[in-house]
């Protein structure tokens, strides 16, 4: 008898299924070789099988019937509860209650597991994340490994992302991903991940030669609710189950903690000082700008050397040292890796530079969390020679408790700000606009344009020769929501009319 597609697939778990319809494997009926694997209606295609997963906002199994009607060839649930019972009725439908349990493996098998021929390097942490992921992606490129990413930015080559809807994508999402890598030869995948993620099994059953933490900072205690918490989900990433190895920022007081608590092969990374006592490490000192980037001395259990780093922001040190510290972790030579260093370029929206007329310097930054937005306003005063200007806003329907903390940091790091939108969504942008405000000391050098277009010409109009303009919050993104409109805004592109304007 003929074996089809679906029964090779489902075959090897029929012994775990405690669904009836598994048990009938014959009668499964045949896909087509294009089918997919999708979890959302929105994305369903005829031919294709539909998970119908519990999820944040409710359970998948509300559009059974959506997809049957869409021509899904397939349904695989844990539960039909709530929903109706004639569906089980229907041959395509398959209730199997231990679904969840062995969704990574099914996931796996359904794409040729695929996710176990990626060399898989996973990044969290607060900030630093895309950049940390990109530089991987751009050294392995130069090292002659081609590599891609996955996270807020997108998924793919650096240097062609197809853009995602969340940083780290759903486990499904992700294993339909590194299939289409490997079929084009792309076997080293950079992926951030979010606490969202961990939290919510999002990579569950994935294996990561390198795990990377870059930092913690305030953010998502909306969801997170504590920082005690949010940094316990970060924490998921550097278990035995998920990791082989990792690399850990000891210049971060919760990367020492992490470093302390790790049980896998280790290799930290900072200041030189805060890696003292550690067998494996990437450490600096002698750090100083030269205008185009930095020059330091770098100390390592492999030998110490001077390197320049084309970038700016002491924090672009920090994700550099990331990015080498696993590419070390996967087996490359430190020299090589360093070599490579020196041709490294900027990434899209962060700490991304302009030059207007006056020698005014506009640099477009994706800082959205108070520890970021201070360091991207304490890396642009060690390259100032006039003022600093400031223009930023906060999301709303997002945490609150981190605006006033923000207009603080802006007040004290900059000598002029300028508090707009960002994305307001359902929240009025003056009332976002006056909480940011309420956290300044004299607000005295502080103005208000509810506008953000605005607000970033009115800068360039008031800046004198030598300023630098830091806008803050937006960095590569091309949208902006007002209530909930989705509107096309792309800043880099407003600053590139207006400097072709101006100019």
């Amino acid at each position: 008898m003929q074996v089809n597609r679906l029964q090779r697939w489902l075959t090897p778990f029929k012994a775990t299924a405690a669904g009836q319809s598994l048990c009938a494997l014959e009668k499964l009926p045949e896909i087509s070789l294009n089918a997919e694997l999708q979890y959302n209606t929105k994305q369903l295609k005829a031919g294709d099988i539909f998970l119908a997963l519990p999820g944040v906002g409710g359970h998948g199994n509300r559009f059974i019937r959506q997809a049957l009607q869409q021509g899904a060839a397939f349904i695989l649930t844990d539960s039909l509860a709530d929903t109706d019972a004639q569906l089980a009725l229907e041959p395509q439908v398959c209730v199997w209650p231990d679904l969840l349990t062995v969704l990574p493996q099914l996931l796996s098998g359904f794409y040729q597991d695929a996710a176990k021929r990626q060399e898989l390097i996973g990044i969290t942490g607060t900030n630093g994340k895309s950049s940390t992921a990109i530089f991987v992606n751009q050294l392995s490129d130069l090292l002659g490994k081609p590599a891609g990413v996955i996270g807020t930015l997108g998924y793919g080559s650096y240097r062609n992302l197809t853009p995602l809807q969340n940083t780290t994508p759903h486990l499904a999402d992700l294993h339909r991903i590194f299939y289409r890598a490997c079929e084009q030869g792309q076997l080293r995948t950079a992926m951030e991940v979010s606490s969202h993620a961990l939290v919510q099994q999002r990579v569950a059953g994935l294996q990561f030669k390198v795990a990377v933490f870059t930092n913690l900072s305030r953010d998502h205690l909306d969801y997170h609710g504590t920082m005690e918490a949010y940094g316990a989900a970060k924490a998921l990433l550097f278990s035995p189950e998920l990791c082989q190895t990792a690399v850990i920022n000891v210049s971060d007081e919760f990367g020492k903690t992490l470093a302390q608590q790790c049980q896998v092969p280790l290799l930290v990374y900072g200041r030189s000082s805060d890696c003292a006592g550690y067998s494996q490490y990437l450490g600096y000192d002698q750090l100083r700008s030269d205008g185009k980037g930095f020059q330091l001395r770098l100390h390592s259990h492999l030998g110490d050397f001077d390197l320049h780093i084309p970038l700016l922001a002491e924090f672009n040190v920090q994700n550099v040292l990331a990015a080498i510290g696993a590419l070390v972790q996967c087996g490359h030579k430190l020299s090589a890796i360093l070599d490579a260093v020196k041709k490294l370029k900027a990434v899209a929206g962060r700490m991304e530079m302009w030059q207007f007329p006056d020698d005014v310097a506009l640099v477009v930054d994706y800082a959205h969390t108070p520890d970021a937005l201070m360091q991207s306003l304490q890396a642009l005063r060690q390259q100032c020679r006039g003022r600093i200007w400031c223009v930023f806003g906060c999301g709303g329907d997002r945490d609150k408790g981190k605006r006033p903390l923000m207009g603080q940091i802006a007040e004290q790091h900059a000598d002029h700000v300028i508090i707009t939108a960002d994305n307001p969504r359902t929240e009025a942008v003056l009332d976002i606009c006056k909480d940011i405000a309420a956290g300044m000391q004299t607000g005295a050098n502080c103005q208000i344009e509810p506008d953000r277009e605005s607000a970033i010409k009115l800068a360039l109009i008031e800046a004198h020769a030598h300023d630098m303009i830091l806008v803050a919050g937006k960095g590569h993104e091309t949208y902006q929501i007002l209530g909930n409109v989705v509107r096309d805004y792309d800043e880099r592109k407003y600053i590139n009319d207006l400097l072709a304007e101006m100019s």
